[in-house]
């Protein structure tokens, strides 16, 4: 629980994804005299502008500071990947749950498709969320597999849709997912494919909200994740993790599969 009513008289106000709301908001949330909870997490802003730990606190005021520690989606493998992105203070505690190590491709043309079908083909049973950088790779993507794999029937979400058409999402459904970066926050799935890492290049590899979202969309694996990118060279962030946390390549399982695949 939050906050426990019987010993607390008057209103109370519950906020969760602190991070996400300004400096700003916490002074006011002083005004109505109400018992405040917050539950953030500051590696997980959406904007480097977004409230930090110590703004939070410093603006309620008065509070009390518990840190809740461990990590209970991810594999070790996922974890310490995603670490490479941590903009937190110190290093956060690996879990102990073990699984694939994340993996870098390097796509053609369909090849992201061609990865999505193989996955959803061999694992019919998980869910696999896409997220992308752009909506113009989101239905490029679900053209994609509609053509050439109906039988899977991908779910998109877009918020710039217009009417209830890709703004409905059955997340209890196993299968494939197609989301945004903007959306991605909140989400879990059994594995997790950023298809377009390479839209990334040109932005500074040391930028807080660049390496905030990629924190983000990694930790939103809980098994497994692959990551893709167009061009000859690997764009600069993904670059700068070892081969030991980040394998490059195809997974040798999905290679042994791929005959069976129908187009």
């Amino acid at each position: 629980m939050a906050a426990d009513p019987t010993s607390a008289t008057g209103p109370t106000l519950v906020v969760d994804e602190g991070q996400d709301l300004p400096p700003e908001f916490y002074l006011l949330a002083r005004m109505p005299g109400a018992r405040t909870s917050v539950f953030a997490d500051e590696c997980q802003r959406l904007t480097d502008t977004n409230s930090t730990l110590d703004e939070i606190a410093r603006n309620l005021g008065r509070c009390t500071r518990r840190d809740l520690a461990g990590n209970h989606r991810n594999t070790e493998q996922i974890a310490a990947f995603a670490a490479h992105f941590h903009t937190g203070a110190g290093t956060p505690a690996l879990p102990g749950r073990q699984g694939p190590p994340p993996r870098l491709h390097r796509f053609h043309e369909r090849g992201a498709a061609d990865l999505l079908i193989l996955l959803a083909e061999t694992r019919p049973e998980k869910s696999i969320g896409v997220i992308a950088a752009s909506t113009h790779t989101q239905f490029s993507l679900l053209g994609s597999i509609h053509n050439r794999a109906p039988r899977l029937k991908p779910q998109l979400y877009t918020s710039q849709s217009k009417g209830g058409t890709y703004r409905k999402l059955d997340l209890g459904r196993p299968g494939i997912v197609i989301g945004h970066r903007r959306s991605a926050k909140g989400l879990a799935f059994d594995t997790v494919v950023v298809p377009d890492t390479h839209e990334d290049a040109a932005t500074d590899p040391t930028s807080a909200a660049l390496r905030m979202s990629s924190y983000v969309m990694a930790t939103r694996a809980r098994r497994e994740l692959h990551l893709g990118y167009e061009g000859d060279a690997e764009p600069p962030l993904p670059a700068q993790v070892n081969r030991r946390v980040l394998q490059r390549g195809e997974d040798e399982r999905l290679r042994d599969v791929r005959p069976a695949m129908v187009n």
